[in-house]
Parts: structure tokens; C-alpha cells; sequence
């Protein structure tokens, strides 16, 4: 089982001008139990950790949309800086013509640290895009990037890397009912320490969204992707495709959901570790109340992991409810799901050798999720995040939680 807790308190420095200042305060900790062998075993993380920033964004409205923050951590266990940039240019229709988004994470390890198997490290991205040819509401746009991740000491789990590349895409002018993109990109990703698995991958996206006044719509996203590695004898090359659709439909005083993801991967050739595969997850429900008050959902979730003769593969079902409310005082969302997942290959493991690779048996699952915020006064609020998802499985020894808690006060004079 692992738990974590983050209480802050946050004061924001507000003036005439564009820039600001918080300061937060806070303790975190994580515990996780788990059975090794024939012994419990748990494993405790913990810190205390106080961080600054120095934010400053364009007046609203302007022509030219920028923001700036700059940010650093001091903890017991790890000290941290970040900083991110944007960059907008609109024209006379509010439309970006040209964006620029930058982020710089560092992580650096105190000695004696309960981290001290992971390697200082700083990572970066930025990535451009442009529209320099309009034709009525729709906008040839040019996408460009670049990133790197760089470890103190590399290591196998911890390589470095670099990536770019970029991409050509029509999109549409949006509006509050309807946009639609659609683009071709390519990347390519080395590794200095490791060049055998350096890799280029081309592909496709796709991205549609229609929405009414009341919810109802549907929304549509694909991507597919094709990758190639250096060595095919160290990896295999691959193919990738993933959707995602969401459909609402008008019934009665509510509306009646519908999602689907898919995701399937086809390689090259087949091992333990890379194998091809087709996952499906959905949900079909009804949702019913007023969403600008307290709203409702309730339905049926499926999922479905085909892997052949892999003993991944598995099929689940379960049933999720879930509430929404807000006011003045209080608002948030409790979601509740309990479900049942069925491996193929049976739900107890043998001493039969070919089992070898079975990790898990079949399981019963919770997941219970609590996002709210208290308004206790006009500049004083608490914030709250958690979940906890607890697994009983056919085989006792296999049986596992995960919780996750985080508390946050915030002060915005």
C-alpha cells in the first residue's frame, strides 16, 4: 500500500504589474507494503520541502501572450528548480500565428537521501509552432522541437538522451463548438551511451471535437506511429495506433456517455518483453443532474487485453458511479468503481515451469477517487486529492493497495 500526504500553505504577492510571487511549505511521504517472499515487506519515503516562485504573464488581452515562471524546492531529500515559458502571437481574430512553449526541470540528490539509487539529473523541451498561411478558417500550421535528459551518472536504468523533429499540419480555426486537426510528424530520439536502440519514428494525428451547449457531442483522437531502431536485433521496429472516442447523446433531462480507447502494437518480431497486443477500455453510462450545481453518473466499464498466448492477456468488467458538486463553500468530484479482471491463462498459478511468467492472478478491484476544495474564507482554502485502489486476488500472496493522499492549504490574499 502506498500513501502519500502534502499539506501547503501558499501567499501570493499581487500588485498593479504583471508579476507575482508564492511561497509554499509543505511534508510528504510515501509508504509502500508489499509481500517479498514469505515476509511483509514496507518501504517508507518521506520529506519536508520548501519552495519559492517568481511568476509573470502579459496584461490580459494583449496581442502578444507571454508567461514566465521560475521556481525552486529545497527538501530533506531532494532539491529541485524548474522553469517554463510560452509565447503566443495572435492575430486581429485571436487566433495563434505563432507559439512557443519551453520547460527546464533539475533534480539534484541529497547525500544520504532514501533516493540514493537515482542520479542527479536536468531535462528540457521547447517546441515551436507557426501558421504563416491562411486559407479562410483553416490554417497550415509548422511544428518543430527538440528535448534532452541528462543523467550525472547514466546508468542502464537512467540513460541519456536527446530528441527533435517536427511536423506539418491544417487545423481549424477553433470555436466553442467545433475544431479539428490533422498533421503528419516525425521525431527522431538518440541515445549517446547507448546508440543501438537510437530510434525514428513517423506518424499521424488526428484530432477532432464537436460539443454543444448542454454536453452533448463527440470528440475523436488518433494517432498512429511507426517506429524504427538502429539494431533490430537489440529492439524490434514497431507499429503503434491509439484512439480515443467520446460520444454524448441527449436522453431525457440528461445525457447517455459512450467512451472507447484503443491501443494496439504490432512488432516487428515477438519476445517476452515486446509482444503484440490490442487493448481496448470503455464505459457506457448515464449522466443526469445540473453540472453548474451537483450532476450524477453511473455505468458499465470493459476492458480487454489481447496478447495471444501471453498470460497478460485478460478481460475485466465493473461497474462506476460517480458525483459532481460545487457551491460557494464547497465543491468537488467522488467517483467509485468496483470491478472484476479474468486472465486467460486461469486464476491460480501451478508449478507447471510454463507459468513462469504469470505475475498476477484474478482479482477483485475497488478504485475510490476524491478530488474537493473548502472555501473557508475569502483568501483561505483547502484543497484535496486522493484515491486508494485495493486488489484481492484468487492468490492471497498476490493481493495489493495503492492510496494516494495529498492536502493542501492555500492562502490568496
Amino acid at each position: 500500500m502506498a500513501v502519500a500526504l502534502f499539506a501547503t500553505a501558499t501567499a501570493y504577492a499581487r500588485s498593479d504589474s504583471t508579476w507575482r510571487w508564492d511561497l509554499s511549505a509543505g511534508f510528504d511521504a510515501t509508504t509502500h507494503t508489499y509481500n517479498l517472499a514469505v515476509d511483509d515487506t514496507t518501504a517508507t519515503i518521506s520529506e519536508a520541502l520548501v519552495q519559492a516562485a517568481l511568476e509573470g504573464r502579459s496584461a490580459r488581452g494583449a496581442r502578444h501572450r507571454w508567461r514566465l515562471r521560475a521556481e525552486g524546492g529545497l527538501g530533506t531529500e531532494l532539491t529541485r528548480q524548474r522553469v517554463d515559458f510560452d509565447y503566443r502571437l495572435l492575430d486581429t481574430t485571436r487566433m495563434d500565428r505563432l507559439r512557443t512553449d519551453a520547460t527546464f526541470t533539475a533534480r539534484q540528490y541529497h547525500p544520504g537521501s532514501e533516493y540514493e539509487y537515482n542520479s542527479d539529473n536536468n531535462d528540457g523541451r521547447l517546441e515551436v509552432r507557426g501558421s504563416p498561411v491562411m486559407m479562410g478558417n483553416v490554417a497550415l500550421e509548422l511544428r518543430a522541437f527538440a528535448g534532452w535528459h541528462d543523467y550525472r551518472t547514466p546508468s542502464t536504468l537512467e540513460v541519456d538522451d536527446r530528441d527533435y523533429g517536427g511536423g506539418l499540419f491544417l487545423r481549424s480555426r477553433p470555436t466553442l463548438e467545433r475544431s479539428w486537426s490533422l498533421g503528419l510528424r516525425t521525431s527522431h530520439r538518440s541515445y549517446p551511451d547507448s546508440s543501438e536502440i537510437d530510434r525514428d519514428e513517423i506518424g499521424i494525428d488526428l484530432d477532432y471535437d464537436s460539443r454543444g451547449l448542454a454536453g452533448d457531442g463527440i470528440s475523436l483522437f488518433h494517432r498512429t506511429r511507426n517506429r524504427e531502431v538502429a539494431d533490430e536485433t537489440v529492439r524490434p521496429p514497431a507499429w503503434s495506433h491509439w484512439t480515443d472516442i467520446r460520444l454524448a447523446l441527449p436522453a431525457g433531462s440528461g445525457l447517455v456517455r459512450t467512451e472507447l480507447q484503443s491501443e494496439t502494437w504490432d512488432y516487428g518480431y515477438e519476445n517476452e518483453v515486446w509482444f503484440d497486443s490490442w487493448r481496448m477500455e470503455g464505459f457506457l453510462g448515464y449522466e443526469g443532474g445540473n453540472m453548474l450545481q451537483a450532476s450524477w453518473h453511473a455505468g458499465l466499464t470493459g476492458a480487454r487485453l489481447d496478447a495471444g498466448d501471453n498470460p497478460d492477456t485478460y478481460s475485466e468488467v465493473g461497474l462506476r458511479g460517480g458525483v459532481d458538486a460545487y457551491s460557494g463553500v464547497v465543491g468537488g468530484t467522488i467517483i467509485v468503481e468496483v470491478g472484476r479482471r479474468t486472465y486467460d491463462d486461469g486464476s491460480v498459478r501451478t508449478e507447471d515451469p510454463a507459468d513462469a511468467f504469470t505475475l498476477y492472478s484474478d482479482f477483485t478491484y475497488w478504485k475510490l477517487w476524491l478530488m474537493g476544495q473548502w472555501y473557508m474564507s475569502r483568501t483561505m482554502s483547502l484543497e484535496v486529492l486522493a484515491s486508494f485502489e485495493p486488489e484481492n486476488h484468487t492468490e492471497q500472496a498476490d493481493d495489493s493497495a495503492l492510496g494516494f493522499l495529498n492536502l493542501r492549504l492555500v492562502w490568496r490574499p
